[in-house]
């Protein structure tokens, strides 16, 4: 028995030195694993404000329920890796486990400074890893300013935006870029046009003419796209643009997803064939005027209209690989109603469906539809896997207002800013900026409206927009911008080529 008894201990030693459990030791007596980091919000690189939320990865964390002194989150100063502010930690909540760690980034750091994070535990100290503090500016759409910038070479809508930070270095951000992909020029006729432009870090207007770049390998309109880069995304470059679905040029809902990366010089840099894009995983469906987001190093689509130009409920998830190819998309659950021409953002952990339509229509009329959608709805994302915490998305109190359609819609300051579309009053410019809080428990506040000189309606050579394309951007003082390009006129159809952006 004696025998026995110590092959059982010597087992469940083992078992604790390879696991870390427990609260004491040390790394030297091999006790607990020297933990380690391997991404900050799905990417090699964090970012936040003050006060908001950031989620590590990694392994070797331990499990706590309430704080330990040899445990922390530090945020080091860059050069002489001194410590510089400590996170605070929600331990009763699960917020610090063996794989994870969810924490608010701490007062006391620089804005639009990087410093080095590190994780400590009673094994040692972790790997560190850069994160740039963003300034946390208000942003209050009813006192902001629009103005004019340089316009599109050419009058378009129904094509998405993006705009993309290049980093000289870990530390420093050199440019802006801003991208916009595809689209329907006048006459409906479908485009697989790059244009991109450089962002003035200082005012927030574009700073060098429009020009073009790699095309797409075929003609996109009503396609969605985002930007895979160091702070959503675990891979290191200068980013890496994704084109998904869209109309082609027969008028046809296509499933193809393209990609491409980005060049110091903001140009595309060519993954497959020279001069062309490449293509990854498929959506699962062909689709057009869908949503699409990343969180946490996956893309996330839902609604948009099938091959045959009926909305859809369906809400889908794709991991993106190290190589920047698409993993198999993940079902999740549908949305309460069919939607397209809506708009999908996310926000503290949250995915937002926001309004939209919710029967067949004509991709490019003027004409808001009886079945135009007001509602808003929100789930929560388990960024452990991808997956969507509830079966059900909730409903939002309220919802914007007022029924709207090919519209668009930013996270701005702790706002989600929803501009033109078609609506009741859309000819007058008469709800053309509505904006509402974000809320601890998800929820949005009450929407407000933007009047008078605070709206592109209401400024000089302004016009009511629709199927128009949206970005955002912080300059180098912290500011915010979101950026209004092309689009057609609610009153009249007419397609445009003017690129605003507020101040």
């Amino acid at each position: 028995m004696k025998k026995v008894f110590l092959i059982w201990f010597a087992v469940l030693f083992m078992f604790l030195s390879v696991s870390g459990c427990g609260d004491g030791g040390s790394s030297s007596g091999g006790t607990y694993p020297v933990p380690k980091i391997t991404d900050i919000n799905g990417g090699i690189s964090g970012s936040g404000s003050v006060g908001s939320m950031f989620i590590i990865d990694g392994s070797g964390f331990g499990s706590l329920n309430a704080a330990n002194a040899n445990y922390s989150v530090d945020f080091r100063d860059a050069k002489t890796n001194a410590v510089v502010a400590t996170a605070s930690i929600n331990y009763s909540t699960g917020n610090w486990n063996v794989i994870y760690i969810k924490g608010i980034v701490p007062n006391g750091l620089t804005a639009l400074t990087t410093y080095k994070v590190t994780v400590t535990t009673a094994g040692g100290t972790s790997n560190a890893v850069n994160f740039l503090v963003v300034a946390s500016v208000a942003f209050s759409p009813s006192t902001i300013l629009w103005s004019q910038t340089s316009s599109l070479p050419a009058a378009q809508q129904g094509f998405p935006t993006v705009v993309a930070p290049i980093f000289k270095s870990m530390t420093s951000v050199t440019n802006n870029y801003i991208y916009t992909l595809g689209g329907k020029k006048v006459g409906g006729k479908t485009s697989n046009t790059v244009y991109y432009s450089q962002l003035d870090n200082a005012t927030g207007a574009l700073k060098t003419p429009w020009a073009t770049t790699t095309p797409l390998p075929a003609k996109r309109g009503f396609s969605a796209a985002i930007l895979a880069n160091r702070f959503n995304f675990f891979a290191s470059g200068y980013g890496t643009v994704y084109v998904l679905g869209g109309l082609d040029d027969q008028g046809k809902a296509t499933d193809t997803v393209y990609y491409a990366p980005l060049k110091v010089d903001g140009t595309i840099a060519p993954v497959g064939t020279v001069g062309t894009w490449a293509t990854t995983t498929k959506l699962p469906k062909a689709l057009f005027a869908e949503g699409a987001v990343i969180f946490h190093g996956r893309i996330y689509v839902a609604g948009g209209n099938n091959s045959t130009g009926a909305p859809v409920k369906s809400a889908y998830s794709a991991k993106i690989n190290s190589d920047g190819t698409l993993g198999a998309w993940q079902t999740l659950p549908d949305m309460p109603i069919a939607l397209a021409y809506h708009q999908l953002v996310t926000a503290a952990g949250y995915l937002y469906a926001i309004g939209g339509d919710s029967a067949m229509v004509d991709p490019l009329t003027n004409l808001p539809d009886a079945s135009c959608q007001g509602d808003v709805y929100y789930n929560k994302i388990n960024f452990l896997d991808g997956t969507l915490a509830s079966n059900a998305w909730s409903k939002n109190t309220g919802g914007m207002g007022k029924n709207r359609e090919k519209h668009t819609a930013v996270v701005a300051g702790g706002y989600v800013l929803v501009s033109g579309g078609l609506y009741n009053g859309a000819t007058n410019g008469l709800s053309e900026q509505s904006y509402a809080g974000i809320q601890s428990d998800g929820s949005l506040a009450s929407f407000n409206g933007a009047t008078g000189t605070h709206t592109i309606s209401g400024s000089s050579s302004g016009y009511n927009f629709y199927n128009h394309s949206s970005a955002y951007f912080v300059d180098i003082s912290g500011n915010p911008h979101v950026l209004i390009l092309g689009g057609a006129d609610a009153n009249y159809g007419t397609v445009h080529s003017e690129v605003w952006y507020q101040h």
